[in-house]
C-alpha cells in the first residue's frame, strides 16, 4: 500500500473529508524547476532530516521533488550520527529542510556541508512565533518537539510551500493546492486529538514517558506531561526522577506509563519496578511515536498516522480503554 493510500485511509478513520494529496501530482513532460537550468524531466533534489518533515515535503511536493530522508524511521534524531551518504545527498540537493532548535544536534556540521550558494537551508521551527516555544528551565534549552502540537506543525506548511515554489515556479498553483489540502487534513487531525484526549477523566490526564518529548502535546491537548529524561535523549536521566515519578503515580492513581519507539525503555522499566516494590499497580500503554515515524506497515509511517496512533494510545491507556472510538 503506497503512502498516499495510507494517508487517505487514516483520514477516513478520522471522519475527515481529506483529499488524496498525491493525486494532483501527475507531473507533465514540460515540468521545470524554473531558472535553475535543470532538465525538464528531472525532479528537484530535496533533503529532509526527519520522517515527520519528509512526509510533509512529500505531501506538498509530490513527484516534482526527488526526496531524500536522512534519519531513518525509528531512529532517535538527538543521537543520530550522519554517514557519508548524508553528506553526498546534501551536497547534491537544492533545498534542505530540517527541524532546528538543536533537534539534529549531531548533524550541524553535515547540514552545512559544501557551498550553500546553490542550496537553500530551511529550519521549519523558524516559521513559528518564538513566544509559542517551550523552554526547559533546568538547561535553558528550547524544546524542539514542535510536531507534537498539530496546530503548530501546520504553521510550517507555508514555509515548505513557499520554498519549493521559489524554485518550482511552474508548479506554484499545484503547490498551493496541495498545501491547502494538507492544512485541512491537519485541522481535522487536531480536532480528533482534542476529542480523544478530552474523553480521559481529568484526574488521569498525566502522561509519563521515557523522555520529555510531549510538552507541546500536553499543552495543546490538556495533559500534564512528565519525562524520565529531559527534552534531549542525550541528557542524563537523574536518578531522583524515578522516586519522584513513582510518588506522582501514587498520589494521582496514574494507571499507565509509556515507552517510546525511538528511545530505550529501561528508564520506564525502572519506574515500573519501583512502583511494583511499593505495591502500586501500573501498566505500560501502547508504545508512542515521539521523535520518529513508524516503519512501513505500522500505521504510523506518516505524520497523520503517527499522531492518530499517539492520541488513541494515550486515550486508551489513561482511561482504561474507554476513550477511543
Amino acid at each position: 500500500m503506497n503512502t498516499n493510500r495510507r494517508r487517505w485511509m487514516q483520514l477516513a478513520a478520522l471522519g475527515s473529508p481529506g483529499v488524496l494529496i498525491g493525486g494532483c501530482w501527475q507531473r507533465s513532460h514540460d515540468a521545470t524547476y524554473g531558472d535553475t537550468g535543470a532538465s525538464p524531466s528531472e525532479a528537484l533534489p530535496v533533503v529532509a532530516t526527519t520522517g515527520m518533515i519528509a512526509d510533509m515535503v512529500r505531501s506538498i511536493g509530490g513527484d516534482a521533488v526527488q526526496l531524500t530522508q536522512l534519519i531513518p524511521a525509528g531512529v532517535d534524531p538527538h543521537l543520530y550520527k550522519p554517514i557519508r551518504d548524508d553528506v553526498v545527498a546534501i551536497v547534491h540537493s537544492k533545498i534542505v529542510f530540517y527541524n532546528g532548535l538543536k533537534l539534529e544536534g549531531r548533524m550541524s556540521d553535515v547540514l552545512g556541508a559544501g557551498s550553500k550558494s546553490q542550496r537553500v537551508h530551511v529550519a521549519l521551527s523558524d516559521a513559528l512565533d518564538p513566544s509559542s516555544l517551550i523552554g526547559e528551565s533546568s538547561s535553558q534549552a528550547v524544546d524542539p518537539h514542535i510536531w507534537m502540537d498539530v496546530s503548530m506543525w501546520s504553521k510550517t506548511i507555508g514555509s515548505i510551500r513557499d520554498t519549493l515554489g521559489g524554485v518550482l515556479v511552474h508548479h506554484r498553483e499545484r503547490l498551493d493546492r496541495a498545501a491547502g489540502e494538507l492544512i485541512e487534513q491537519l485541522e481535522a487531525l487536531d480536532r480528533y486529538g482534542k476529542e480523544a484526549i478530552g474523553r480521559i477523566p481529568k484526574p488521569q490526564r498525566i502522561l509519563i514517558s521515557s523522555h520529555d518529548a510531549f510538552q507541546y502535546f500536553g499543552r495543546r491537548y490538556g495533559l500534564r506531561v512528565e519525562g524520565v529524561q529531559g527534552i534531549s535523549t542525550a541528557s542524563e536521566a537523574g536518578l531522583q526522577r524515578i522516586p519522584e515519578l513513582i510518588e506522582l503515580i501514587r498520589e494521582n492513581s496514574v494507571p499507565a506509563v509509556f515507552k517510546e519507539s525511538s528511545v530505550a525503555g529501561k528508564m520506564i522499566d525502572a519506574v515500573i519496578e519501583g512502583a511494583a516494590s511499593r505495591r502500586i499497580e501500573l501498566r505500560v500503554g501502547k508504545e508512542l511515536y515521539s521523535d520518529a515515524l513508524g516503519p512501513v506497515g505500522s500505521g504510523a509511517e506518516t505524520y497523520i498516522g503517527m499522531m492518530k496512533h499517539n492520541f488513541d494510545a494515550v486515550a486508551e491507556a489513561l482511561s482504561g480503554g474507554r476513550a477511543t472510538r
